[in-house]
């Protein structure tokens, strides 16, 4: 005849079988996600070079743990007969279910952070033509323009359709400056009679607005905006516009026989680059007249040199940055061990403040982040990204005042840089099942992809990803 045990061994029984049960819900809630992330997550790669889901090696320990646990408990409890109590069971039943939240967030832990798509703008339903770039407006509209040759489209903050500008028929948009100060984007028209490049239109990036339109024949290039100035080159000269209001600053002959390559515009001077019978040259103008102040023979390698800055001046010769003072002169040579800087293909290059950001190769296996100084063209730093072979963009976060990359390997990732040390602000977000082009850009959240075939999203936001 069976008789009631003690209560201290009463409770033992039921704080056994609550645990049983707990550790026996935690170890089916981690062997489900262990089967999700290897079935589900699991990429085409190798584990050994990041084809593993993130923390799914500590998981399948943190299984094994809960398994073992769980086991050693439950022969406990059928030692003991802890299992024959209602009261019990209904007390196991709620501890373990109880379990489960801080087993989930165990794996959330494990796992890192994590974003997927949140909002997405459905794309076309024909090709868009060749993608030309993006420009963002002033932070608190959160307004972004993609521009592509069939026209350009400003997106607000929530991502809609703000504002639409179109060609005419048989007409296309050429070129768009990089950058839209004071909120002031540039872009060339093709025309009937001048081809691409014969009209240079100021756009706001806000409302849409074109504010000025001239026609100049025979641009050559992307024109380029910064400071008041709004500049851009023909067959023969160097113009300068203001940006607000379209006059003409001034004119700027290029010497004989030169084309120009590339301008570019800060607050002090315009930088061109042109094509002489010396070779390719540098020469820096004064912003207010135009007059040439100097210039400087570019090294010329494998790659076409370019122009990283207006002010500073500094551009990229045979894979070298070169930093120059107000007379034209190299601030500092660089040195041989620096990386080689690429100039064409896909690389990535952000300016910031003063220091330029750049993907470099390291030995033809992968993709490094390197940070030269515009002061005097010193390296700074440079840094891997763990498994991840290719920089994909590079963006300047202005809420957290960190760099933000994008790197692609078995998953791509989103990292945030301390600007000064390149160190990671925190563990890297992996980016989960978005469709990126071959080529996009990154405003804060918010991804545009430069798509030729308009079959993805034109623009898409992320957002902290909720489940699993």
């Amino acid at each position: 005849m069976d008789t009631t045990p003690p209560p201290v061994k009463r409770l033992r029984n039921h704080i056994q079988l609550a645990a049983a049960c707990a550790f026996s819900a935690v170890a089916v809630l981690y062997a489900v996600l262990c089967v999700k992330l290897t079935v589900v997550d699991m990429t085409d790669g190798v584990c050994d070079f990041g084809g593993c889901p993130r923390g799914l090696d500590s998981l399948l320990w943190w299984t094994l743990l809960a398994g073992l646990a769980a086991g050693g408990l439950w022969w406990s409890v059928v030692k003991g007969r802890a299992y024959r109590s209602g009261i019990g069971w209904t007390l196991a039943v709620a501890v373990a279910l109880v379990a489960l939240w801080p087993g989930w967030l165990g794996f959330s832990w494990l796992r890192g952070p994590h974003m997927d798509l949140f909002s997405y703008q459905a794309p076309g339903s024909s090709a868009v033509g060749k993608p030309l770039g993006s420009w963002a407006g002033p932070p608190a509209t959160g307004f972004v323009v993609r521009a592509g040759a069939d026209g350009v489209t400003g997106y607000d903050g929530e991502g809609r359709r703000g504002w639409s500008l179109r060609v005419p028929a048989g007409g296309a948009v050429c070129a768009m400056s990089a950058d839209s100060p004071s909120g002031t984007g540039l872009l060339t028209f093709a025309t009937v009679l001048d081809g691409c490049g014969g009209r240079l239109v100021a756009v706001d990036v806000t409302s849409g607005k074109q504010l000025w339109t001239i026609n100049i024949p025979h641009l050559v290039g992307r024109p380029a905006a910064g400071g008041s100035l709004a500049v851009t080159a023909t067959a023969d000269a160097v113009l300068a516009y203001d940006l607000a209001t379209g006059a003409e600053r001034w004119r700027s002959p290029l010497p004989a026989g030169a084309a120009a390559m590339e301008v570019a515009v800060g607050p002090d001077r315009v930088l061109l680059l042109a094509r002489t019978d010396a070779g390719v040259e540098l020469f820096a103008l004064g912003a207010r007249t135009g007059a040439v102040a100097w210039r400087y023979p570019m090294p010329v390698g494998y790659e076409a040199p370019r122009i990283v800055s207006a002010s500073p001046a500094a551009a990229v010769g045979d894979g070298r940055l070169l930093v120059f003072d107000e007379a034209g002169r190299v601030r500092a040579e660089p040195q041989s061990k620096e990386p080689y800087v690429p100039t064409t293909g896909g690389t990535e290059w952000l300016v910031a403040g003063d220091v330029l950001y750049a993907s470099v190769p390291e030995r033809e296996k992968r993709e490094l982040l390197a940070a030269f100084s515009l002061k005097d063209g010193r390296h700074l730093w440079t840094r891997a990204f763990e498994n991840d072979w290719r920089v994909r963009a590079l963006a300047a976060d202005g809420r957290s005042g960190r760099i933000a990359v994008v790197t692609e390997g078995a998953y791509h990732h989103l990292w945030h840089l301390d600007p000064r040390t390149g160190k990671q602000d925190g563990e890297s977000t992996v980016l989960r099942g978005l469709r990126l082009g071959e080529s996009f850009a990154l405003h804060g959240r918010t991804f545009v992809n430069l798509d030729p075939e308009g079959s993805l999203p034109p623009i898409f936001d992320v957002a902290p990803a909720i489940g699993w």
